[in-house]
Protein backbone atom coordinates (compact mmCIF):
# COMPACT_ATOMS: atom_id res chain seq x y z
CA UNK A 1 0.00 0.00 0.00
CA UNK A 2 3.19 2.23 0.41
CA UNK A 3 4.16 2.23 -3.19
CA UNK A 4 0.96 3.02 -4.73
CA UNK A 5 1.08 6.40 -2.38
CA UNK A 6 4.30 7.78 -2.82
CA UNK A 7 3.92 6.98 -6.54
CA UNK A 8 0.90 9.11 -6.26
CA UNK A 9 3.01 12.15 -4.93
CA UNK A 10 5.29 11.73 -7.09
CA UNK A 11 3.08 12.07 -10.21
CA UNK A 12 1.28 14.96 -8.44
CA UNK A 13 4.68 16.82 -7.62
CA UNK A 14 5.49 16.73 -11.21
CA UNK A 15 2.74 18.02 -12.32
CA UNK A 16 2.74 20.98 -10.33
CA UNK A 17 6.37 21.47 -11.07
CA UNK A 18 5.08 23.53 -14.21
CA UNK A 19 3.15 25.87 -12.59
CA UNK A 20 3.76 29.19 -14.61
CA UNK A 21 1.77 31.59 -16.85
CA UNK A 22 1.85 31.62 -20.03
CA UNK A 23 4.83 34.10 -21.07
CA UNK A 24 6.14 33.77 -17.41
CA UNK A 25 9.97 33.53 -17.89
CA UNK A 26 13.36 33.54 -15.63
CA UNK A 27 13.79 37.19 -14.56
CA UNK A 28 16.04 39.31 -12.53
CA UNK A 29 13.94 40.59 -9.46
CA UNK A 30 13.00 44.26 -9.77
CA UNK A 31 15.40 45.48 -7.01
CA UNK A 32 15.49 49.25 -8.32
CA UNK A 33 11.59 49.49 -8.43
CA UNK A 34 11.86 48.36 -4.53
CA UNK A 35 14.24 51.33 -4.16
CA UNK A 36 12.82 53.88 -4.55
CA UNK A 37 12.78 54.94 -8.77
CA UNK A 38 9.81 53.71 -9.50
CA UNK A 39 6.52 52.90 -7.37
CA UNK A 40 5.30 49.25 -7.53
CA UNK A 41 2.09 49.92 -9.39
CA UNK A 42 4.17 52.03 -12.19
CA UNK A 43 6.67 49.18 -12.72
CA UNK A 44 3.62 46.80 -13.60
CA UNK A 45 2.36 49.01 -15.94
CA UNK A 46 4.97 49.09 -17.55
CA UNK A 47 5.66 45.53 -17.30
CA UNK A 48 2.09 44.69 -18.71
CA UNK A 49 1.93 41.82 -15.70
CA UNK A 50 1.46 41.11 -12.33
CA UNK A 51 4.07 38.84 -10.38
CA UNK A 52 2.36 36.53 -7.54
CA UNK A 53 3.65 33.92 -5.47
CA UNK A 54 2.66 31.16 -4.60
CA UNK A 55 3.29 27.58 -2.90
CA UNK A 56 1.79 24.33 -5.39
CA UNK A 57 -0.88 22.94 -3.11
CA UNK A 58 -3.93 21.76 -4.99
CA UNK A 59 -7.11 23.91 -4.67
CA UNK A 60 -5.12 26.50 -3.92
CA UNK A 61 -2.82 26.65 -6.71
CA UNK A 62 -1.91 23.91 -9.56
CA UNK A 63 -1.91 23.84 -13.38
CA UNK A 64 -5.46 22.51 -15.25
CA UNK A 65 -5.27 19.90 -17.99
CA UNK A 66 -4.02 22.60 -20.56
CA UNK A 67 -1.07 23.65 -18.42
CA UNK A 68 -3.08 27.06 -16.77
CA UNK A 69 -2.52 27.81 -13.61
CA UNK A 70 -5.77 27.78 -11.60
CA UNK A 71 -6.96 27.64 -7.86
CA UNK A 72 -7.68 29.83 -5.12
CA UNK A 73 -4.84 31.78 -5.01
CA UNK A 74 -4.30 32.29 -8.28
CA UNK A 75 -7.82 34.06 -8.55
CA UNK A 76 -6.67 36.35 -6.22
CA UNK A 77 -3.90 37.26 -8.62
CA UNK A 78 -6.18 37.11 -11.42
CA UNK A 79 -8.49 39.97 -9.22
CA UNK A 80 -5.77 41.80 -8.65
CA UNK A 81 -4.47 41.84 -12.22
CA UNK A 82 -7.99 43.46 -13.34
CA UNK A 83 -8.00 45.19 -10.96
CA UNK A 84 -4.45 47.14 -11.67
CA UNK A 85 -4.32 46.65 -15.40
CA UNK A 86 -7.53 45.60 -16.61
CA UNK A 87 -6.90 41.70 -17.81
CA UNK A 88 -7.16 39.08 -15.19
CA UNK A 89 -4.79 36.80 -17.16
CA UNK A 90 -1.88 39.30 -16.84
CA UNK A 91 0.02 37.64 -14.47
CA UNK A 92 3.06 35.49 -13.64
CA UNK A 93 2.73 32.89 -10.64
CA UNK A 94 5.85 31.79 -9.63
CA UNK A 95 6.71 28.84 -6.96
CA UNK A 96 7.88 29.94 -3.57
CA UNK A 97 8.81 27.57 -0.83
CA UNK A 98 8.26 28.08 2.82
CA UNK A 99 10.12 31.03 3.94
CA UNK A 100 10.88 31.98 0.59
CA UNK A 101 7.94 34.30 0.08
CA UNK A 102 9.56 36.78 2.49
CA UNK A 103 12.58 37.34 0.68
CA UNK A 104 10.82 37.00 -2.76
CA UNK A 105 8.55 40.18 -2.02
CA UNK A 106 11.31 42.14 -0.04
CA UNK A 107 13.46 41.91 -2.98
CA UNK A 108 11.08 42.69 -5.99
CA UNK A 109 11.05 38.96 -7.14
CA UNK A 110 7.12 38.88 -6.97
CA UNK A 111 4.54 41.99 -6.19
CA UNK A 112 2.98 40.13 -3.99
CA UNK A 113 2.75 36.62 -2.46
CA UNK A 114 -0.26 34.37 -1.88
CA UNK A 115 1.43 31.51 -0.49
CA UNK A 116 -0.51 30.86 1.87
CA UNK A 117 1.23 32.45 4.96
CA UNK A 118 0.06 33.14 8.45
CA UNK A 119 -0.05 36.50 9.45
CA UNK A 120 2.00 36.78 13.13
CA UNK A 121 3.59 39.23 15.10
CA UNK A 122 7.09 38.00 14.52
CA UNK A 123 6.87 37.88 11.06
CA UNK A 124 5.46 41.21 11.13
CA UNK A 125 7.94 43.08 13.12
CA UNK A 126 11.19 40.84 11.20
CA UNK A 127 10.36 41.04 7.55
CA UNK A 128 10.45 44.34 5.37
CA UNK A 129 6.88 43.02 4.22
CA UNK A 130 3.04 44.45 4.65
CA UNK A 131 0.29 41.77 5.64
CA UNK A 132 -2.96 42.74 4.09
CA UNK A 133 -6.26 41.54 5.01
CA UNK A 134 -6.49 37.57 6.12
CA UNK A 135 -7.94 36.13 2.88
CA UNK A 136 -8.18 32.56 4.08
CA UNK A 137 -9.13 31.66 7.61
CA UNK A 138 -7.88 27.87 8.48
CA UNK A 139 -6.82 26.31 11.78
CA UNK A 140 -4.22 23.50 11.90
CA UNK A 141 -4.81 20.01 11.30
CA UNK A 142 -3.16 16.68 12.00
CA UNK A 143 -3.38 13.31 10.26
CA UNK A 144 -2.54 10.04 10.81
CA UNK A 145 -2.44 6.59 9.55
CA UNK A 146 -5.14 4.72 11.37
CA UNK A 147 -4.03 1.81 13.63
CA UNK A 148 -4.43 -1.92 12.13
CA UNK A 149 -7.72 -2.76 14.33
CA UNK A 150 -9.11 0.74 12.49
CA UNK A 151 -7.80 2.92 15.98
CA UNK A 152 -6.65 6.51 15.83
CA UNK A 153 -2.77 6.75 16.62
CA UNK A 154 -3.06 10.18 17.92
CA UNK A 155 -3.21 9.18 21.79
CA UNK A 156 -0.26 7.40 21.36
CA UNK A 157 3.75 7.91 20.91
CA UNK A 158 4.28 8.82 16.96
CA UNK A 159 6.26 10.95 14.95
CA UNK A 160 4.62 13.54 13.17
CA UNK A 161 6.16 14.98 9.97
CA UNK A 162 5.96 18.90 9.64
CA UNK A 163 7.54 21.80 6.87
CA UNK A 164 10.08 23.66 8.46
CA UNK A 165 10.26 26.98 9.98
CA UNK A 166 6.16 27.03 9.63
CA UNK A 167 3.81 28.33 12.44
CA UNK A 168 2.52 24.17 12.60
CA UNK A 169 6.10 23.64 13.35
CA UNK A 170 6.18 26.43 16.32
CA UNK A 171 2.52 25.11 17.55
CA UNK A 172 3.72 21.28 17.58
CA UNK A 173 6.58 22.16 19.59
CA UNK A 174 4.72 24.18 22.46
CA UNK A 175 2.31 21.21 22.29
CA UNK A 176 5.12 18.58 22.91
CA UNK A 177 7.71 20.58 25.45
CA UNK A 178 4.17 21.22 27.17
CA UNK A 179 3.95 17.85 27.93
CA UNK A 180 0.58 17.59 26.22
CA UNK A 181 1.20 14.41 23.65
CA UNK A 182 3.94 12.50 23.62
CA UNK A 183 4.95 13.24 19.55
CA UNK A 184 8.34 13.46 18.05
CA UNK A 185 8.71 15.67 15.37
CA UNK A 186 10.71 15.08 12.13
CA UNK A 187 11.00 18.56 9.76
CA UNK A 188 11.49 18.66 6.10
CA UNK A 189 12.36 21.74 3.81
CA UNK A 190 9.24 22.29 2.24
CA UNK A 191 5.29 20.69 2.08
CA UNK A 192 5.95 18.21 -0.89
CA UNK A 193 8.91 16.52 1.25
CA UNK A 194 6.52 16.59 4.37
CA UNK A 195 3.68 15.06 2.31
CA UNK A 196 5.71 12.45 0.49
CA UNK A 197 7.76 11.56 4.15
CA UNK A 198 3.99 10.68 4.96
CA UNK A 199 2.53 8.50 2.25
CA UNK A 200 5.79 6.48 2.37
CA UNK A 201 5.07 6.21 6.07
CA UNK A 202 8.49 7.52 7.09
CA UNK A 203 6.15 9.40 9.83
CA UNK A 204 2.63 8.27 11.81
CA UNK A 205 1.31 11.68 11.73
CA UNK A 206 1.81 14.75 9.31
CA UNK A 207 0.72 18.35 10.34
CA UNK A 208 -0.36 21.48 8.71
CA UNK A 209 -3.43 23.74 7.75
CA UNK A 210 -6.64 21.35 7.75
CA UNK A 211 -7.28 22.80 4.50
CA UNK A 212 -4.32 22.06 3.31
CA UNK A 213 -4.40 18.45 4.58
CA UNK A 214 -7.66 17.64 3.12
CA UNK A 215 -7.44 19.03 -0.21
CA UNK A 216 -4.05 16.80 -0.89
CA UNK A 217 -5.06 13.75 0.89
CA UNK A 218 -8.01 13.42 -1.45
CA UNK A 219 -6.38 14.78 -4.80
CA UNK A 220 -4.08 11.63 -3.93
CA UNK A 221 -6.86 9.09 -3.40
CA UNK A 222 -5.66 8.08 -0.44
CA UNK A 223 -8.28 5.87 1.41
CA UNK A 224 -10.81 7.69 3.58
CA UNK A 225 -10.81 5.06 6.05
CA UNK A 226 -6.76 4.76 6.00
CA UNK A 227 -6.03 8.00 7.20
CA UNK A 228 -7.75 10.24 9.94
CA UNK A 229 -7.56 14.21 9.72
CA UNK A 230 -8.22 15.59 12.97
CA UNK A 231 -7.34 19.77 14.52
CA UNK A 232 -4.63 19.58 16.28
CA UNK A 233 -5.93 18.86 20.21
CA UNK A 234 -4.60 22.60 21.12
CA UNK A 235 -6.47 25.21 23.68
CA UNK A 236 -7.61 27.30 22.12
CA UNK A 237 -7.70 25.70 18.86
CA UNK A 238 -4.76 27.16 16.90
CA UNK A 239 -5.52 29.99 14.51
CA UNK A 240 -4.11 30.06 10.78
CA UNK A 241 -4.86 33.66 9.32
CA UNK A 242 -3.86 33.57 5.72
CA UNK A 243 -2.83 36.85 4.49
CA UNK A 244 -1.08 38.25 1.12
CA UNK A 245 2.39 39.65 1.52
CA UNK A 246 3.51 42.92 -0.41
CA UNK A 247 6.76 45.14 0.34
CA UNK A 248 6.47 47.53 3.10
CA UNK A 249 7.93 50.37 1.20
CA UNK A 250 5.63 51.31 -1.22
CA UNK A 251 1.46 52.60 0.22
CA UNK A 252 0.04 52.77 -2.59
CA UNK A 253 0.88 49.10 -3.69
CA UNK A 254 -0.30 47.64 -0.79
CA UNK A 255 -3.78 50.12 -0.47
CA UNK A 256 -4.44 48.58 -4.20
CA UNK A 257 -3.80 44.44 -2.95
CA UNK A 258 -5.74 45.36 0.39
CA UNK A 259 -8.97 47.66 -1.02
CA UNK A 260 -9.10 44.75 -4.08
CA UNK A 261 -9.59 41.97 -1.51
CA UNK A 262 -11.69 44.20 0.15
CA UNK A 263 -13.75 44.61 -3.04
CA UNK A 264 -14.34 40.70 -3.14
CA UNK A 265 -15.07 40.53 0.18
CA UNK A 266 -18.21 43.22 -0.16
CA UNK A 267 -19.12 41.74 -3.21
CA UNK A 268 -20.04 38.21 -1.76
CA UNK A 269 -21.58 39.92 1.30
CA UNK A 270 -24.10 42.06 -0.91
CA UNK A 271 -24.98 39.23 -3.48
CA UNK A 272 -23.02 41.03 -6.05
CA UNK A 273 -21.91 38.68 -8.81
CA UNK A 274 -19.67 38.52 -11.99
CA UNK A 275 -22.82 37.58 -13.85
CA UNK A 276 -25.60 40.91 -11.56
CA UNK A 277 -22.44 43.32 -11.50
CA UNK A 278 -23.37 45.73 -14.68
CA UNK A 279 -26.62 45.50 -13.16
CA UNK A 280 -26.16 46.25 -9.82
CA UNK A 281 -23.79 49.03 -10.33
CA UNK A 282 -26.95 50.83 -11.68
CA UNK A 283 -29.72 49.39 -8.97
CA UNK A 284 -27.39 47.92 -5.94
CA UNK A 285 -27.15 49.58 -2.65
CA UNK A 286 -25.42 53.20 -2.18
CA UNK A 287 -22.35 51.59 -1.19
CA UNK A 288 -22.53 48.81 -3.93
CA UNK A 289 -22.79 51.89 -6.82
CA UNK A 290 -19.77 53.56 -5.43
CA UNK A 291 -17.82 50.39 -5.26
CA UNK A 292 -18.59 49.34 -8.87
CA UNK A 293 -18.58 52.68 -9.87
CA UNK A 294 -15.16 52.84 -8.23
CA UNK A 295 -15.02 56.24 -7.35
CA UNK A 296 -12.39 57.52 -9.58
CA UNK A 297 -11.50 60.84 -7.75
CA UNK A 298 -10.39 58.42 -4.86
CA UNK A 299 -8.96 55.79 -7.49
CA UNK A 300 -7.14 58.33 -9.36
CA UNK A 301 -5.29 59.33 -6.27
CA UNK A 302 -4.34 55.54 -5.74
CA UNK A 303 -2.97 55.33 -8.72
CA UNK A 304 -6.21 52.29 -9.97
CA UNK A 305 -8.24 51.96 -12.41
CA UNK A 306 -11.53 53.96 -12.76
CA UNK A 307 -13.71 50.77 -12.94
CA UNK A 308 -11.15 49.10 -10.67
CA UNK A 309 -13.10 47.19 -8.66
CA UNK A 310 -15.96 46.54 -10.98
CA UNK A 311 -13.58 44.91 -13.27
CA UNK A 312 -12.64 42.42 -10.70
CA UNK A 313 -15.89 41.10 -9.88
CA UNK A 314 -16.92 41.02 -13.85
CA UNK A 315 -13.82 39.01 -14.51
CA UNK A 316 -12.71 37.04 -11.98
CA UNK A 317 -16.13 37.15 -9.48
CA UNK A 318 -16.64 37.84 -6.04
CA UNK A 319 -15.16 36.20 -3.09
CA UNK A 320 -17.79 33.12 -2.28
CA UNK A 321 -17.67 32.64 -6.22
CA UNK A 322 -13.89 32.36 -5.74
CA UNK A 323 -14.29 30.28 -3.03
CA UNK A 324 -16.68 27.92 -4.64
CA UNK A 325 -14.91 26.90 -7.61
CA UNK A 326 -11.80 25.84 -6.03
CA UNK A 327 -12.32 24.94 -3.34
CA UNK A 328 -16.03 24.48 -1.81
CA UNK A 329 -19.69 22.88 -3.33
CA UNK A 330 -18.28 23.11 -7.28
CA UNK A 331 -14.67 21.91 -6.88
CA UNK A 332 -13.76 18.09 -5.59
CA UNK A 333 -13.02 19.09 -2.20
CA UNK A 334 -16.15 19.83 -1.13
CA UNK A 335 -14.58 22.13 2.00
CA UNK A 336 -17.43 23.93 3.91
CA UNK A 337 -16.88 27.59 3.96
CA UNK A 338 -16.45 27.92 7.33
CA UNK A 339 -15.20 31.11 8.81
CA UNK A 340 -14.32 32.13 5.07
CA UNK A 341 -18.15 33.89 5.22
CA UNK A 342 -19.15 37.03 5.27
CA UNK A 343 -19.74 38.44 8.88
CA UNK A 344 -23.26 38.58 8.37
CA UNK A 345 -23.41 34.98 7.86
CA UNK A 346 -21.15 34.08 10.77
CA UNK A 347 -17.52 33.94 9.23
CA UNK A 348 -14.78 36.68 9.98
CA UNK A 349 -14.60 38.49 6.37
CA UNK A 350 -15.16 42.09 7.42
CA UNK A 351 -14.37 44.87 4.94
CA UNK A 352 -14.34 48.76 6.38
CA UNK A 353 -16.84 51.08 4.60
CA UNK A 354 -16.30 52.35 0.99
CA UNK A 355 -17.21 55.79 0.55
Amino acid sequence: MGSKPVAATVGLLLALQPLLSAGTAAAQPDVAARNGDRPVLAEIERRGVVRCGVSFNPGFAANDDGGRPVGFMVDLCRALAATVLGKADAIEIRRLSKPQEFAAVATGEVDVSFAQTSWTLTRDATYAVDFGPPIFYDVQGIAAWRLPDGHSALDGDLTVCVPAGTTTQAELETLIGGGKRPWKLRSFPGWPDTLEAFLSRDCAAISADRALLTTALHMLETPQDAVEIADIPSSPASREPLAPLTPNSDRNWMAAVRWTMFALFLTDDAGVSGANANFQRITGTSEMRRLLSGMPEVAAKAGLRPDWAYQAVVQVGNYGEIFERNLGNRSPFKLDRGLNRPWTQGGLLYAPVFQ
